[in-house]
């Protein structure tokens, strides 16, 4: 069956020398791998995916000066431009805006989407702070929303983790899950997915910790609003501009306890290669082939979800 995996990165040499020359090619206490095409190439033979969406994974790439970031961020996607010129079978990218300067973070996606081909936007679960469901993205949120772009969130080392403890290490293992659930709690909240509801958000990692907390923001924003504090907001009608991809360890757990959660139509395979090697993308692409519990949404997880979303022909 082909596969589409919507939760694929790539590196080029310009991203990892900036996260080298600004001493953050480890900033999340896990290794930044290698990558090239070739790598790239046997990693969808063996992993059996037929097309990649190409992303930037962590570090987002701001360092501190507007001007730089926006330089790399326009390297970035004229590199997953190129790729996706030379094997428009095999790949799509989403752009990488140079957030938290949200002028300069508009005109990159409208260049991007309007110029270079990208399906879709990618935007860091936080970038120096600023959250996707701060008012002051409302200009760029506008303009996605008005072209119903496909905005994928990938999580970044949150401003502030706790020293001397075990998850300050290897943020992807808790800071990771913990940040991209609360940029998209904070999108719910405000009522941002409900003002900018053409906007379609792929959470990623099974919905992090979104599906264990959502009756509980539900319970809370009604309690809230019931003595004053805040807005009333729909958080069901939020979640209907939500989409999930099972990147990481979707099983034995994982993904059950999505579904709990997600609509069959807004669920999608993610691999995360290469940091996460090929042998371990391609186990846990195995153990989904063989689990009887996704028998009736397979075909749905594995491409036809993506392939509606991100109009992959």
């Amino acid at each position: 069956m082909k596969v589409i995996d919507t939760h694929c990165h790539f590196l080029t040499g310009e991203y990892v020398e900036a996260l080298k020359r600004y001493d953050r090619i480890n900033d999340d206490g896990f290794p930044c791998p290698d990558w090239n095409m070739d790598m790239q190439m046997e990693y969808m033979e063996k992993a059996q995916i037929r097309h990649a969406v190409l992303s930037v994974s962590s570090p987002h790439p701001h360092f501190g000066d507007d001007g730089v970031s926006a330089e790399l961020c326009r390297m970035i996607n004229e590199s997953a431009e190129a790729i996706v010129r030379k094997y428009p079978d095999q790949f799509s990218y989403a752009a990488v805006l140079p957030l938290p300067n949200v002028d300069m973070a508009l005109e990159e996606a409208k260049h991007a989407l309007e110029q270079g081909g990208a399906c879709a936007v990618k935007l860091a679960s936080q970038a120096n702070g600023l959250y996707p469901g701060d008012e002051r993205m409302e200009p760029l949120l506008e303009y996605l929303n008005e072209r119903r772009t496909v905005m994928i969130l990938h999580p970044t080392r949150p401003s502030a983790v706790p020293e001397g403890c075990f998850t300050s290490g290897p943020l992807p293992l808790l800071e990771f899950i913990n940040d991209t659930t609360r940029a998209v709690v904070d999108m719910i909240a405000k009522g941002t997915l409900e003002k900018y509801s053409n906007l379609r958000v792929v959470v990623p990692h099974c919905g992090s910790f979104l599906p264990n907390i959502i009756d509980r923001l539900t319970g809370i924003t009604q309690l809230l609003a019931a003595k004053g504090i805040g807005k009333p907001v729909d958080v069901e009608k939020s979640l209907e501009s939500l989409y999930f991809d099972a990147a990481g360890v979707a099983l034995p757990r994982g993904i059950r306890i999505l579904r709990t959660l997600a609509d069959e139509d807004h669920v999608m395979f993610g691999g995360d290669f290469p940091y996460t090697p090929i042998s371990m993308v391609a186990d846990n692409k195995r153990g989904m082939d063989e689990e009887p519990y996704l028998d009736d949404i397979r075909e749905k997880l594995y491409w036809k979800n993506a392939q509606a979303l991100f109009g992959i022909n």
